[in-house]
């Protein structure tokens, strides 16, 4: 069974359905234990500091759970959206991430081969003497025993070295690299790096920041969606899973009929109880 819940779904030909919840540490556990498949910590906005993160990636866990389920498997498989732009090549924003237990990065702005080559290496330890290699080559260092993401997932340290690969580059491995296309440049960029690096395993249609690199400042507008659909048939041309987030407009059931093999969605701020009374009294 894998450890990543993720790539699993993902081998398995299954929608993935994934949540992007504010940073307030309440919120993460409770989609910690809901039926959500995983869940994106955010950074890229929000700041980055190690050990507020391995703080939020331990609270997710629910130990009694996993001792009951029979699996080191988290029950939502932890993502966390880097601070750095994938383009700046930042190595040890990728490395403190991984060492902080993420079993999946998510990298903004990825929008050349250069910058997708240099995120899969640093995501990568160097392979031990006689075991197959893949290309790029990994220069993840190795902390030792200050590095926590041994024991968040349950594992020797010499067992978490052998499986924090990165997939699909290497098939057994349970790390899952997530490339944000937010940009027209990404797009021209996109089959040229999903055909020249295996180890970027998912693709994510950024409809935010692509808008407004198109001049729509945002808008989700009919333009916005037709490219939205190029880097969708782009991915699916190459094999890879492509996801994409749910708005006013489009549902998780016209982003599964779209073809994304990967659902994401903001948590529902519900207040039902006052929707009724507003409406009992007539300010609904």
């Amino acid at each position: 069974m894998r450890l990543n819940k993720v790539i699993g779904l993902l081998e398995a030909g299954d929608v993935v359905f994934g949540t992007i919840p504010s940073d307030d540490e309440n919120e993460l556990r409770a989609i910690g234990r809901s039926a959500y498949d995983m869940l994106m910590i955010e950074t890229e906005h929000t700041g980055f500091s190690g050990r507020t993160l391995q703080r939020t990636l331990q609270g997710l866990l629910d130990r009694r759970e996993l001792v009951e389920g029979g699996t080191l498997a988290p029950r939502v498989t932890p993502f966390v959206r880097t601070p750095a732009n994938a383009r700046e090549h930042n190595e040890w924003l990728i490395k403190q991430t991984l060492d902080a237990g993420a079993f999946g990065l998510v990298l903004p702005h990825l929008d050349s081969v250069e910058a997708a080559q240099a995120a899969v290496g640093a995501a990568r330890y160097p392979q031990a003497n006689g075991v197959a290699d893949f290309e790029p080559h990994g220069h993840r260092g190795w902390a030792g025993s200050m590095c926590a993401a041994p024991s968040y997932w349950g594992l020797p340290a010499s067992e978490y070295y052998r499986v924090a690969d990165v997939w699909p580059l290497d098939p057994a491995g349970e790390v899952l690299l997530m490339g944000i296309v937010e940009s027209t440049e990404g797009i021209e960029a996109l089959p040229d790096i999903l055909r020249r690096v295996k180890g970027i395993g998912a693709i994510w249609a950024g409809i935010g920041d692509l808008s407004v690199s198109m001049g729509f400042a945002g808008a989700p507008t009919k333009e916005v969606e037709a490219a939205l659909q190029r880097i969708l048939d782009i991915c699916v041309d190459a094999g890879v899973p492509c996801a994409a987030p749910t708005n006013a407009t489009m549902t998780p059931e016209d982003r599964i009929d779209q073809g994304f093999r990967i659902v994401l969605s903001r948590p529902s701020l519900s207040f039902a109880a006052l929707d009724r009374g507003m409406t009992h009294v007539g300010r609904g």
